[in-house]
């Protein structure tokens, strides 16, 4: 399961309600966010997901992974699902990737989430040890694609609430705003207490935006006439008329690097729709006590050049996407603040072909989510010495086709 498909589940009006509690939200430079509050499941969203993509360097093997274990808690589409997948780097450099359904379970004593497929077998549990004289998460995945057994994930630094507030726009889905509860984690990777990569998780979900004042879409203007912003339309046509108008595109990154004065971790979106663009990008130095964020911007700032996504490489959807359009396997990512390209200006590459099959029906049948070892250009105006991991996840859209007949089934 894929963010972007979650960003337009979002849209189903009735799922959001008005009275759910928001913020206050943390300072940026915050070392007091509470890894274990973000880390469980949170009951007012009704959309989650726990994700980690990383890279694996253990003798003869260097291969790069993602997994990522989705909570979908809407009315008529509810639905738990495990995607996994692996991009080996050595030899063919084969790729191997499967969305399972079954059941996400959560364990509050242990902190730990269990995923079983539908015969009942367990697939991945994930802990964060909350431990005083831990504070790791351990990472075991049992899957015909995929084999970790108890990794070790250990924080690099504080916990980084993105966009600097841990509380991001992500767009609007069938005139209904949408932000995101968005926090993430590089860590170490360790096998047997030796360091063998570098990963990065998030914890991720969305919620009805607070803000009601920018529905301006036909749905939306249907909606403000209305006493309760909760109702679906009156008929799916509605929300068929809107959704001709939408044109959402999401691209997000995150990169671990070398510059000559220590490593560097970024992450970055950019979301195109028809009140955006939504952009964010956050860049964090160093390890250990030496750890800081040193920016982190969204839209809402004043910069010369806001962050921008350029596709420099493109590839086919697979046959059974049964669609010409194409996603990229290199991109240009730039940004300014005082000048052009003064923060960001890299080029991030990763093998063709990652492409996973999503089962749920209702949602597509594709995605592409990638891991890759090129980096190349300056963050912060320093040069990229070398690359840990990669990590992209960029489409291009499909209409909400599904949405409507999923309204009217509600």
């Amino acid at each position: 399961m894929d963010r972007r498909k979650f960003l337009k589940l979002a849209g189903l009006a009735s799922a959001w309600p008005l009275s759910a509690k928001f913020g206050p939200w943390p300072d940026i430079n915050s070392s007091a966010i509470n890894r274990l509050e973000k880390w469980r499941p949170d009951s007012s969203l009704r959309v989650e997901w726990r994700y980690a993509a990383g890279r694996i360097t253990d003798g003869g093997q260097d291969f790069g992974f993602i997994i990522s274990m989705s909570d979908i808690k809407i009315s008529g589409v509810e639905s738990q699902q495990f995607s996994v997948q692996r991009q080996n780097f050595t030899g063919n450099q084969e790729f191997v990737g499967k969305t399972y359904t079954g059941t996400l379970s959560y364990d509050s004593g242990s902190a730990t989430y269990t995923f079983k497929d539908e015969a009942a077998q367990t697939l991945a549990t994930w802990q964060w040890d909350d431990n005083a004289a831990q504070q790791v998460y351990k990472l075991t995945v049992t899957t015909p694609e995929l084999s970790l057994n108890n990794l070790v994930l250990r924080p690099k630094g504080s916990l980084i609430p993105e966009g600097g507030t841990g509380s991001i726009h992500v767009g609007q889905i069938a005139g209904i705003l949408i932000d995101s509860d968005y926090h993430a984690d590089w860590t170490g990777i360790e096998i047997s207490g030796q360091e063998k990569g570098v990963a990065r998780v998030d914890m991720q979900g969305l919620r009805r935006a607070q803000s009601l004042s920018n529905l301006t879409t036909a749905f939306g203007g249907w909606l403000e006439q209305k006493a309760g912003l909760g109702q679906p339309p009156a008929s799916s046509e509605g929300v068929k008329t809107a959704d001709t108008t939408e044109d959402y595109d999401h691209h997000w990154f995150a990169t671990a690097v070398e510059l000559s004065d220590g490593p560097a971790w970024v992450s970055a979106w950019r979301i195109e729709d028809a009140q955006g663009p939504f952009w964010g990008l956050t860049i964090a130095r160093y390890s250990g006590t030496s750890w800081q964020v040193v920016l982190a911007l969204t839209e809402k700032d004043s910069v010369v050049v806001p962050l921008e996504v350029n596709v420099l490489a493109w590839q086919e959807l697979p046959a059974s996407a049964a669609s010409p359009q194409s996603t990229g396997t290199a991109w240009k990512l730039t940004a300014g603040v005082n000048q052009a390209n003064d923060v960001l200006n890299i080029q991030v590459s990763v093998p063709p072909g990652q492409f996973i099959t999503n089962t749920k029906q209702t949602l597509g049948s594709w995605l592409e989510e990638g891991v890759g070892l090129e980096v190349v250009g300056t963050i912060l105006g320093n040069p990229i010495s070398s690359t840990k991991m990669a990590a992209a996840e960029t489409t291009a859209e499909f209409s909400l086709t599904f949405l409507p007949i999923v309204l009217e089934q509600n």
